[in-house]
């Protein structure tokens, strides 16, 4: 499987395109969005991905939950050689699923990778993606419906968005780097309130209740030359705002000027920042499986505020052999003011770190 994927992204790197023709879709200011179809598929562009992550409770609130579920897009430009359809894959279907459960003191995770078609797809008309039983879908209502297996675990959630969807960037996309091209469009419901089951691998269904996030990004080039990896994380605060934080690594580890911080208040009204901010390590955290040392806590400081990202569990590691070939931690964590008062939720997402992702986004 892992072959495949490495064998099909060099062809996308290789492939050259007809002459005066760009091979995908440029993310561009001016970008006009319309939705429900800008939540569907977008195969002008290279890669896209649909991610939801959320914290769950038991309604007694004694049992506590993390969960991961993204449904990538990765496309191939036309193929030069000719005769061989076949081989072509003009549109592959990867994805990751994690659960973490902090009082079991473990994480699940599972992953594929699924050429479109019986066993993949997403609509281009609105959200509904699928790998395998893997789903996510919303109603006419608003609703979305998300299903996934994990060893054995089973979750199924309503998550209901509690804004209208938020347009991360400026003027319709959100830049990455110094080089134009170096964006996507960016879309975010950052508080869904979600409510569903979780059936556990050792038998048992649990009820459960929370709040959940879903990021949808499209593009065709994201990291620019000198990046190699980055430090994501969507915080939930317990005053009804949220806060996206990314810090863009360069190679010398050096903070790139196009990282970005948003607060979305509860109305959806956004305040950014690109230089206002920082995301610096706490403390350290050594994964035994791949030797990657991650910065965990981390600190974020903006604003004359100040808030710490302690995970509930240090171990959650993906290491995705098998499907994107990416290994990176992604997880639930607390936050922590500058009181040491636990005032909401994050997850939070460290790329780079066991390999660089130069060329791969």
């Amino acid at each position: 499987m892992k072959t495949l994927l490495m064998m099909t992204l060099a062809l996308a790197a290789s492939a050259v395109p007809p002459p005066g023709q760009e091979a995908f879709a440029t993310a561009r200011p001016g970008y006009v969005f319309a939705f429900p179809r800008d939540h569907g598929s977008h195969p002008a562009f290279r890669t896209e991905w649909w991610y939801f992550t959320g914290h769950l409770w038991t309604p007694d609130g004694t049992r506590r939950f993390g969960y991961q579920l993204t449904f990538f897009r990765q496309a191939s430009p036309p193929s030069p050689w000719k005769g061989l359809p076949t081989w072509r894959s003009d549109q592959l279907h990867l994805a990751h699923a994690a659960l973490t459960d902090e009082a079991g003191r473990r994480l699940l995770v599972d992953e594929r990778l699924d050429r479109a078609g019986l066993l993949a797809g997403a609509s281009e008309t609105g959200l509904e993606v699928f790998q395998q039983d893997w789903s996510v879908a919303q109603d006419a209502a608003g609703s979305i419906h998300l299903h996934m297996t994990v060893r054995g675990a089973v979750l199924d959630l309503a998550l209901l968005p509690s804004t209208p969807p938020v347009i991360f960037g400026e003027d319709g996309v959100s830049r990455k780097g110094a080089d134009p091209s170096a964006a996507s469009h960016y879309i975010s419901f950052p508080r869904l309130g979600a409510a569903g089951t979780l059936r556990l691998p050792e038998g048992g269904v649990l009820a459960v209740q929370g709040l959940g996030w879903m990021d949808h990004e499209f593009s065709s080039n994201q990291l620019a030359p000198d990046q190699v990896g980055w430090d994501w994380a969507g915080i939930q605060l317990r005053d009804g705002r949220s806060l996206m934080a990314y810090r863009l690594r360069r190679g010398d580890g050096s903070q790139d000027p196009f990282s970005t911080l948003t607060e979305v208040d509860a109305k959806g009204r956004l305040r950014r920042s690109t230089r206002a901010f920082t995301l610096e390590a706490e403390g350290a955290w050594r994964s035994p499986a791949s030797g990657a040392t991650y910065p965990l806590p981390l600190r974020l400081e903006a604003w004359g505020e100040r808030f710490s990202l302690v995970p509930i569990l240090l171990d959650q590691e993906l290491r995705t052999g098998r499907s994107t070939g990416i290994t990176y931690w992604e997880g639930a964590c607390r936050v922590m003011d500058g009181a040491g008062r636990e005032v909401g939720e994050a997850y939070v997402e460290l790329t780079g770190y066991a390999h660089s992702l130069k060329g791969r986004f």
